[in-house]
């Protein structure tokens, strides 16, 4: 049988508010999602009360059913059943759930907007966010009674293991650290690095030889003018041309291809025969 201890780490009360919090989205999300699939029109006539009964079968197959939210029993963490009665559990359930079905219900269901009405939910949230501002600073200094509703209701954590301590890895956290470091240095480099030039320079250092002999022979004899055949494909891309242009010589790229070269690459050159732009520019085919 577990042993309770009602020393739990602030830390961990968070962290189960917030897995807590994370899980209800995802089930929530995740049904009404598949039931506005299967009928749109019930859904948009009904999303209030199906919301809320969505957000009723969570409550009772957590707290209900078991004292303990889905964020707490990850945590090994529960609510003291001594102090959770049955009134406290069917106000917890009041304070939990409800609120959200009466604000959806005010805004979708009434056909013109009473003024009163609005403006007390108004002043409800706005009071209810101040409190637990307070009741957030109180929890750190004291440790317990982390959410309001919890302050109101006396309800504490106790955790149902005896290890409290908060084992930390910090090879992870390090290894997440410089990871992340990494990543902003390249989003910072990427971009200033020209990429289409370091390609060419490559290239020209690998066959460095014979694209010289290349490019002088071209120099002594006439350029040919460029001809679109059936098969003819891109020098660059090796894709059928899109807006086929070219730079003087017989080879055809398309326009993407060459100008991008071209305006990130002065001394761009013909990849096949070296030839370089023309001093008209990129011209069509």
């Amino acid at each position: 049988m577990l042993e309770k201890n009602k020393y739990v780490p602030r830390v961990n009360q968070i962290d189960a508010i917030s897995l807590n919090n994370d899980i209800a989205r995802l089930i929530r999300d995740n049904l009404l999602e598949n039931l506005q699939a299967i009928s749109p029109v019930l859904f948009i006539k009904f999303q209030p009360e199906l919301d809320l009964l969505i957000q009723s079968a969570i409550w009772f197959g957590s707290v209900g059913k078991r004292c303990s939210t889905f964020g707490q029993q990850l945590l090994v963490l529960a609510y003291d059943a001594e102090k959770l009665t049955v009134s406290r559990l069917v106000l917890h359930f009041a304070l939990t759930v409800l609120p959200g079905y009466v604000k959806s219900w005010e805004e979708r269901r009434l056909s013109r907007r009473v003024e009163w009405f609005s403006q007390a939910i108004t002043w409800a949230e706005n009071s209810a966010l101040v409190l637990n501002i307070l009741n957030y600073f109180r929890f750190l200094k004291t440790g317990r009674k982390p959410t309001l509703i919890d302050y109101f209701l006396g309800l504490d954590y106790i955790s149902l293991r005896n290890n409290q301590r908060r084992d930390i890895g910090y090879k992870y956290l390090t290894r997440e650290l410089l990871w992340g470091g990494f990543m902003e240095i390249l989003g910072l480099v990427l971009p200033i690095i020209n990429f289409r030039k370091l390609q060419r320079l490559l290239k020209s250092w690998t066959s460095g030889q014979q694209f010289s002999g290349k490019r002088r022979e071209l120099d002594n004899r006439e350029l040919l003018a460029p001809k679109m055949m059936v098969g003819t494909t891109c020098t660059y891309c090796g894709e059928r041309p899109t807006l086929p242009h070219h730079m003087g010589c017989g080879h055809i790229y398309c326009y993407y291809c060459l100008s991008a070269n071209v305006l990130t690459d002065a001394s761009f050159c013909c990849t096949i025969c070296g030839v370089a732009c023309a001093k008209d520019g990129v011209q069509s085919v």
